[in-house]
């Protein structure tokens, strides 16, 4: 049996519909669905109680633990022997869970595996693939910012990962998967110390997570047959959680390793990495239009980020005279300045063409 874990925080309709899409699953035995509702609210509750299909369970939380926190109260009451975690913003496409679990079956040493995962409904938009904080990582920023002809360095280390996982047909090993949407054997787990870690209140968790499964052996999968919409939305508030879990990571796994001490040292002397001539565009009645030159328009990739090296980054592959965004993903860019860059789909493309915007208020 399969077990799956919501967490909602005043998000029910986008919870039921999160689970509606894991109920229309076929081809798989009914899985077990428990909601955790962390919004301390009793209207809130009292829908999620109302809409809910009767095979799910839903927990109220009496206060806002966190999200790692709320997935562990979850857990403790599961019996599946693979768990998924979905967030409320995550919906499974038909067949998305059955494939997930025959890949994780037909890879013993998998820990957990991930969908291919898009950004829209009409799945132009792929979501980049998820990052692992690394020391080669740590040292390829330090290269990149000590010497100006290498400042491109990263962001095509990344851009070559992210086309592996963008364009690969079969399940193919990933150094990381995220907790939005993922399925993970129980097994691996209880081995590696339980879910996740409460000291992390949101972001990072997950990190933690594939840090204790790669230290007990586990591989992590992308299965690409399994696809899963993502309606992320980028926004301050995201962001001061990520900086706000990061020190606790470092301190739980990084403070005593004397290479990152030195590194992380380096990086923070260091001048910001060169960045590209970047072109500012304005959105156009809330829509954004990349004019794509003649050389590219038999086919091109835009990848779309908030860090000029693109690094994580949305990708779109297309064709023709014009790459779009349009109002209702731009209206998810919030707050902020995002970049795009343009160039054929390929490892080291030439020529390249960046824009940046700001993102909708």
């Amino acid at each position: 049996m399969i077990s799956v874990i919501l967490v909602n925080y005043h998000t029910a309709r986008h919870t039921l519909d999160a689970v509606a899409s894991v109920d229309a699953q076929q081809a798989i035995d009914k899985p077990e669905i428990i909601v955790v509702d962390n919004s301390v609210s009793d209207a809130e509750s009292a829908f999620l109680s109302a809409h809910l299909p009767g095979t799910a369970t839903c927990i109220r939380n009496p206060e806002n633990t966190g999200f790692a926190s709320a997935c562990n109260l979850a857990f403790a009451q599961s019996s599946g022997e693979f768990v998924l975690l979905l967030n409320p913003d995550a919906r499974l496409l038909p067949g998305a869970l059955s494939k997930l679990a025959d890949s994780l079956t037909n890879h013993p040493d998998a820990g957990a595996v991930g969908p291919r995962v898009y950004w829209d409904d009409g799945r132009r938009f792929l979501m980049p693939p998820s990052t692992y904080p690394s020391l080669s990582g740590f040292y390829r920023e330090a290269i990149s910012r000590a010497i100006p002809r290498l400042s491109a360095h990263p962001s095509l280390h990344f851009r070559k990962k992210a086309l592996q996982t963008w364009t690969c047909t079969t399940a193919m090993p990933v150094e990381a998967l995220s907790g939005g949407h993922v399925l993970i054997r129980r097994e691996a787990i209880q081995r590696c110390g339980g879910l996740f870690d409460p000291r992390f209140f949101m972001y990072w968790e997950d990190t933690d997570l594939v840090y204790r499964l790669k230290k007990y052996g586990y591989q992590l999968y992308l299965e690409p047959g399994a696809e899963c919409l993502h309606y992320y939305e980028h926004s301050h508030a995201k962001d001061r959680l990520i900086a706000e879990g990061w020190p606790a990571y470092q301190q739980k796994h990084l403070r005593s390793d004397m290479r990152f001490q030195l590194i992380d040292a380096l990086n923070k002397r260091l001048p910001p990495a060169r960045a590209p001539y970047i072109e500012s565009i304005a959105a156009n009645r809330e829509k954004l239009v990349f004019p794509v030159p003649a050389g590219l328009r038999s086919a091109w990739l835009l990848e779309i980020g908030v860090s000029p090296q693109l690094i994580p980054a949305i990708g779109y592959f297309g064709n023709g005279p014009a790459a779009e965004i349009d109002a209702s993903l731009f209206r998810r860019l919030r707050e902020k300045t995002y970049f795009a860059r343009l160039s054929a789909p390929s490892l080291r493309p030439n020529p390249i063409y960046y824009w940046q915007w700001q993102g909708y208020q």
